[in-house]
């Protein structure tokens, strides 16, 4: 879906100062959708500042222009006259201190581009393709075709991060044949594909590898195989040194079993008062649309990959979860 596109292009070629947030604990869609579309603003002569509140993890500090996001929202001036939310559409993902100055902004052109299932639009203009494989992809198809950007070596390694990272390296439904052209159009500019798996990939931090461990004891499969969940303690991060950033991807262990068509991934937050507040990942292989499990308890995403925040001890979590999951099993 996109809303008169050609306005906007032409309010991008007549604005001067943009503002490019996404959504909080970024993963690589976020940072390169971020970077990439700031980078190609700037090849237009454009004063673009970035930001993330959770600022940039140090697995993805490797994307070129990424040091360039501020994750103090005193960085960002008051006169900004547009302002991009990419990788998400709601301002409240990205932050409660983003959230507030966006409130507090006036005669400012919004902007939202985003793949998600579940996007809500309420900006003035947005870009949303719930097929397309990536943020960076709808971002690569603005820079190139609408503004007629000239593709820079540091813009193509963040799309093509931005795509390895949502479409499982070229392995989950999404990639279709447009996104292959796309990277293939990437790599033709110079990017280096086995830099960026080797980046994302293969420099994992030995903390991560002990937190694994533990995770793994956690395992449990039920619903005659078709469902596996782990979790993620707030002792087990203190046990092995590790933080929130380096349980990334650890979801894709439980996914990996034979048979498993959900797995779901619990880690905790907070704890108050004997209950804990649960960030809940979910994935899918099958045609389970797992998004619609997160939705229901707040979230959202894609149909094959989700998530929510659930507050409550463990056994109340898990019973809420498995009973929204039912639903949706073949």
């Amino acid at each position: 879906m996109v809303n008169d596109l050609t306005q906007l292009i032409q309010l991008i070629n007549t604005k001067e100062k943009f503002l490019i947030a996404s959504h909080e604990n970024p993963d690589q869609d976020a940072i390169g959708s971020t970077v990439s579309l700031g980078l190609g603003l700037e090849r237009l002569n454009k004063k673009v500042f970035l930001y993330n509140e959770s600022g940039v993890p140090e697995s993805l500090r490797f994307m070129p222009g990424s040091n360039r996001i501020f994750n103090s929202i005193s960085k960002i001036p008051d006169d900004i006259e547009i302002v991009f939310i990419v990788d998400c559409t709601d301002s409240l993902r990205v932050g409660r201190s983003f959230n507030k100055y966006y409130e507090n902004l006036e005669d400012v052109i919004t902007v939202t581009i985003d793949h998600h299932l579940t996007s809500k639009n309420n900006t003035d203009f947005c870009i949303v393709d719930h097929k397309a494989s990536s943020t960076g992809y709808l971002i690569y198809k603005l820079l190139k075709n609408d503004l007629k950007v000239d593709i820079s070596l540091k813009i193509a390694k963040n799309i093509y991060a931005s795509i390895v990272g949502d479409t499982g390296s070229f392995s989950y439904s999404n990639t279709d044949s447009d996104t292959l052209k796309v990277a293939g159009d990437l790599l033709d500019i110079g990017v280096d594909p086995y830099e960026i798996f080797r980046n994302m990939y293969e420099s994992e931090p030995v903390e991560k590898l002990r937190l694994i461990g533990l995770v793994l004891n956690t395992l449990e499969i039920i619903k005659e195989g078709k469902v596996a969940i782990v979790q993620i303690t707030k002792k087990m991060l203190t046990d092995t040194c590790t933080t929130k950033e380096h349980t990334e991807g650890i979801i894709n262990y439980p996914r990996s079993i034979k048979g498993v068509q959900i797995a779901v991934l619990l880690r905790e937050e907070e704890v108050e008062k004997g209950n804990s507040k649960w960030k809940i990942s979910l994935r899918s292989k099958g045609l389970e649309n797992v998004a619609v499990v997160a939705e229901r308890f707040g979230g959202g995403g894609h149909k094959n990959a989700a998530g929510c925040a659930i507050e409550g001890n463990i056994s109340e979590v898990k019973q809420s979860l498995i009973s929204e999951i039912d639903k949706i099993l073949k």
